[in-house]
């Protein structure tokens, strides 16, 4: 596995996305964004490993060894695309953008690693994705729309 094909596809994945959000984040509101992408990473992380412990699909390539999840998945292409797509255009009703975002990452991105060979759907369905993308993101452009937080 390591240094397969499909080890340097996740390496370069990393790579590129996160050269990608160091160039065009936007650059006042870096400590927003990330503590957005922090919480993005956890949750995916989390909802993830659940999946692959129930049998609902399973990957066939980690980047890191001890992995149950797509390291660059959850924790790099979620984080800075949804982040991305937070701060591009940011009058939109977010509603608007989760479902544009979901739509992409439902029927685009989880079946190109499928024809990939890195993810594998087995009691699950791409459209099952969608809304948990939908209410992902909401959760995601309500953290990173906050104004301030309370003091200690």
């Amino acid at each position: 596995m390591l240094f397969s094909w499909r080890w340097w596809f996740g390496f370069l994945l990393m790579v590129l996305f996160i050269g990608f959000w160091i160039k065009f984040r936007k650059k006042e509101s870096t400590h927003r964004l990330l503590y957005t992408g922090l919480f993005i990473a956890i949750f995916s992380s989390f909802l993830d490993m659940i999946g692959d412990f129930l049998g609902l699909w399973d990957y066939r390539y980690e980047v890191l060894p001890f992995t149950h999840n797509y390291f660059p998945w959850d924790l790099i292409v979620l984080p800075i695309s949804m982040m991305t797509f937070i701060q591009i255009k940011p009058h939109v009703r977010p509603i608007t953008k989760a479902i544009i975002y979901a739509a992409i990452a439902s029927f685009v991105g989880l079946p190109l690693l499928t024809w990939l060979g890195v993810y594998k759907p087995l009691q699950w369905k791409y459209i099952y994705s969608f809304p948990i993308l939908i209410l992902i993101y909401m959760a995601a452009s309500y953290i990173a729309s906050r104004e301030k937080f309370k003091e200690l």
